[in-house]
């Protein structure tokens, strides 16, 4: 049976990348005496900042120089190692001449993942357009892709003070949010008629022929925003490329705690050895990473009844089990003794039975796992 892999391993090269953004840091933004000795300390308090204490913390927390240090140490190449797996997994063919929109960068995480996953792009005749509210953030990002890329890369990048909703002056053909949706309030009956405002301003800003990429940090808020953003979106006339299968229902809305959610969680075995020992130093340290996202276009994919595994394999029935998604809905995706889960993320032609069980717990229908000679 043949499966593709939305998260497939870095290549040597971003690999290698990666590994050598760790001394483009140091370079351009260098860390002296007790700033070095205290990082660990910082990142683990903004850490705290960004989940279990995160409605004591300021919307434009990028703007305040306390942040940035332990952003940039830590957060934005974990980021960049999420991405770079993205990025290496997605079809992303930007033409030339092409204009990119990277609304909410930060200091351009997407920007530097983009050029690190996608070799191809590189000498390409591109342009972005990066809109922050924190310029200092977005300089420094500059400054690093220059460190990386060189001053003679044919990327041309104008940063803008601004926020994600404010007017682009020229639509894009792929307009990326990474990590910016979820700093809004999506509590009570707001989230639907933001979702519905958002969706409308980034419809408006793709091209004709555009794409949006939608990229969060995989936790159960997130994939309530992108199951809403998914809907909305879907009714301006967009439909998705990955990582849903169909375009249906989504039956992983995150509608409550107990419901299901769309995240992938993927191996960390080839993040960098200096992000791992500062992870450690941070007490820090991750198996995996997780990240939720949505790819869409006017277009869409090609609908031909693909499951998409999602979550990480769980015990089922003395055997292994494995929730995924596909155009009949919720599906639990049963394997046979010694027969290996696919990773979080793979998809596959199914070989569906005449009548399939249903899940009593999840009311997932019940997919065995196997080969399409297998009778």
């Amino acid at each position: 049976m043949s499966t593709d892999a939305l998260f497939p391993p870095l290549t040597d090269e971003n690999a290698a990348e990666l590994e050598r953004f760790g001394k483009l840091l140091t370079k351009v933004r260098p860390l002296k005496g007790k700033f070095r000795e205290h990082l660990k300390y910082d990142i683990r308090d903004m850490s705290r900042g960004l989940t279990s204490e995160r409605s004591k913390r300021r919307k434009e927390y990028m703007t305040d120089d306390k942040f940035l240090s332990p952003y940039l140490h830590y957060f934005l190449p974990w980021n960049l190692y999420r991405m770079s797996r993205l990025f290496t997994g997605l079809e992303l063919d930007i033409p030339e001449g092409g204009h990119v929109a990277d609304l909410g960068s930060g200091p351009l995480t997407a920007i530097l993942a983009l050029w690190m996953a996608r070799p191809h792009l590189r000498e390409r005749e591109l342009s972005f357009t990066c809109l922050d509210l924190a310029p200092k953030a977005m300089q420094i990002g500059l400054d690093l892709f220059r460190a990386m890329a060189g001053e003679d890369s044919p990327w041309r990048i104008k940063t803008v003070k601004a926020g994600f909703m404010d007017r682009l002056h020229d639509r894009a053909d792929l307009l990326i949010a990474a990590n910016a949706f979820n700093e809004l309030d999506w509590s009570g009956r707001t989230a639907r008629p933001q979702a519905e405002k958002i969706a409308g301003h980034l419809a408006a800003s793709a091209s004709d022929t555009g794409r949006v990429l939608i990229i969060e940090t995989g936790v159960r808020l997130t994939g309530r925003i992108i199951a809403e953003l998914r809907a909305k979106l879907m009714e301006t006339g967009f439909k998705p490329i990955a990582p849903c299968p169909h375009d249906g229902e989504c039956p992983m809305p995150a509608l409550s705690q107990a419901s299901p959610w769309c995240h992938f969680n993927f191996s960390t075995k080839s993040v960098p050895a200096w992000l791992e020992k500062l992870s450690g130093e941070a007490r820090l340290t991750k198996d995996n990473a997780t990240m939720n996202f949505l790819y869409l276009s006017r277009a869409g994919s090609t609908g031909w009844g693909a499951v998409r595994a999602v979550s990480e394999p769980f015990k089922l029935h003395g055997n292994k089990g494995q929730y995924a998604c596909s155009d009949r809905g919720l599906t639990l995706i049963e394997y046979g003794p010694g027969t290996r889960p696919l990773a979080p993320g793979a998809s596959f032609a199914p070989v569906w039975p005449a009548k399939p069980k249903t899940d009593l717990k999840s009311k997932a229908l019940i997919l065995p796992f196997r080969q399409r000679d297998e009778k």
